[in-house]
Parts: structure tokens; sequence; C-alpha cells
């Protein structure tokens, strides 16, 4: 579990109140929790949509999910999102991984 560094005081509507007691009633979970899975599952939402309206890079919604990048695509793969990587892009990583390895 990632170290708390921060404490946040936020106004909610009542219908996401809601939705967090409920959530944390369901998963058998406390309040605090269910709200940073929440905001988790938001953040790899997020990174989902904007890599999939192609406005940032996968390396970039890998870091915004808090993913590793072969997790990231992994994750897209799953659920049925195409890459945007041109051909050029994958030869020349494909020439950079067989330098290295």
């Amino acid at each position: 579990m990632k170290k708390m560094e921060s404490v946040i005081t936020v106004r909610l509507p009542e219908e996401d109140v809601k939705l967090i007691k409920e959530f944390s009633a369901a998963y058998k979970k406390d309040k605090s929790t269910a709200v940073r899975e929440l905001v988790e599952m938001g953040r790899v939402y997020f990174a989902i949509r904007e890599y999939k309206d192609e406005k940032i890079s996968l390396g970039r919604a890998a870091k915004i999910a808090g993913l590793t990048l072969s997790g990231m695509m992994d994750l897209l793969s799953n659920l049925g999102i195409k890459n945007h990587i041109s051909l050029d892009e994958y030869l020349l990583s494909k020439k950079t991984a067989e330098k290295l390895f």
C-alpha cells in the first residue's frame, strides 16, 4: 500500500457520499480506503479515456494510471483498445530492444 502523505478536505454531493458509504459497506472497507480506491479507479479510467481519444501517449497513460508500460498495454488489450503506435515508432523501439538484448 502507498504511504499516506497528505490529508485533504473536499465537499462532495450527497449522492457521492452515499456511493462511498455503499462501496465501503459492500467491500467491507473503511470510508477512507474506499475513497482512495475509487480515486485510483478514476485515475485508471482517466488514463484509458485520454489514451483512447489520442490525447496522451501510452507512456503518459501508464504514468497517470500508476502502471508499468507493459501493464498498461495489457490492460488496454484486455479492454479491446487498440494501440496508437505507428509502424515507425514500433520499428524504432524494436531496434532499441534488439540493441539492449
